[in-house]
């Protein structure tokens, strides 16, 4: 922001030159230290998206004062699970997408494909995905060091992964691998506790799926890395401790409860208690540590060109969907949505 100011209005060499300098002390300055790319911000990377705070702001406003509960299908035998949606009506949130339809920003794209897909309108979305995600595939990208870039990219790529089957395992694979890095960054980096809880949820959602012991990139329990992520879903900020006990998710407590009986629900087993020699802190931090090291990987190798999505196979898995959509509709909704209900 400052480069741009003073070169495009100021004209101003001599500060220019100087921000210049600071911009490669500061690159130095991240580039030194271990798993940087996945850990910090590079600070000379940053882009000026400020104007996502306008859309946000927009939206907010626009929003129905009243929420509307759904019921979300649960693992849990005696806790329910319901989701507050605020509509917007859809004058309203034409006007928005008019006004931001030149902003090319993953965050604002995957938001309008979010409330598309809540509203179970999947064929408006797919649009909105197909742009945010050709923003992301390849690095170096300009949101990789943007908290808002990546928070869009985050759930750009969770809902990707959850509309692909599974049996594309190679389309799923790298899917898992982008998600995962994004989440991974997102969770190290970002100074917005909501955006900070939501990338520990979501990581610890992911890892949870059966086929995640084949798709990491090193040979771990994906279930104690679910541990490590459900007690830093709670414990990461203040905020993110009060959302957990206020919303009764309670993420503490889940945590707690898979180590002590390898599932979700308690049982006679003695858990991972019986099962590890560590303890429970130390497995929660030295998950937490292998996290980011599994996010470095799966970095370096879409870095390299060895894990890469290409353009082809997006192609290829946005067909995929539109054929979902169109013979195996409730899959592929049941599997996003997860509603109880739908009208």
């Amino acid at each position: 922001m400052l480069f741009d100011y003073y070169v495009n209005t100021i004209h101003n060499d001599t500060i220019t030159n100087l921000i210049i300098e600071l911009g490669k002390y500061l690159h130095g300055l991240c580039s030194d230290i271990p798993l940087a790319e996945i850990t910090h911000i590079d600070r000379s990377l940053c882009i000026d998206d400020s104007y996502v705070e306008d859309y946000i702001i927009k939206i907010q406003k626009a929003h129905n004062k009243d929420a509307k509960i759904i019921d979300l299908k649960s693992p849990w035998r005696t806790n329910g699970i319901s989701l507050p949606l605020y509509e917007i009506p859809i004058f309203s949130l034409n006007s928005i997408i008019l006004e931001f339809k030149d902003k090319e920003h993953p965050y604002i794209l995957a938001d309008i494909a979010s409330i598309y897909i809540y509203s179970q309108r999947f064929n408006d979305a797919i649009n909105y995905l197909y742009r945010s995600v050709n923003l992301l595939i390849h690095f170096p990208n300009r949101f990789w060091n943007s908290d808002y870039g990546l928070a869009g990219a985050a759930n750009t790529f969770r809902l990707l992964l959850l509309m692909c089957p599974i049996c594309h395992l190679d389309l799923y694979r790298k899917l898992f691998a982008y998600d995962y890095m994004y989440l991974t960054k997102l969770a190290c980096t970002t100074e917005d506790e909501v955006f900070q809880q939501d990338a520990y949820v979501n990581r610890a959602s992911i890892v949870m799926n059966p086929l995640a012991k084949t798709v990491l990139p090193i040979q771990i329990n994906p279930e104690l890395l679910y541990i490590s992520d459900m007690y830093y879903a709670h414990y990461c900020n203040e905020l993110a401790e009060l959302i957990s006990y206020s919303s009764r998710w309670k993420y503490n407590m889940k945590s707690l409860t898979y180590y002590q009986h390898a599932s979700i629900r308690p049982n006679v087993s003695g858990g991972y208690v019986d099962i590890e020699d560590k303890t429970y802190d130390e497995i929660v931090l030295e998950k937490h540590k292998q996290a980011k090291l599994i996010a470095y990987i799966f970095y370096s190798k879409i870095y390299e060109g060895r894990g890469e999505l290409l353009s082809e196979e997006i192609e290829s898995l946005f067909m995929i969907i539109q054929h979902e959509l169109r013979y195996n509709y409730k899959s592929l909704r049941n599997r996003v949505l997860n509603y109880k209900k739908y009208n």
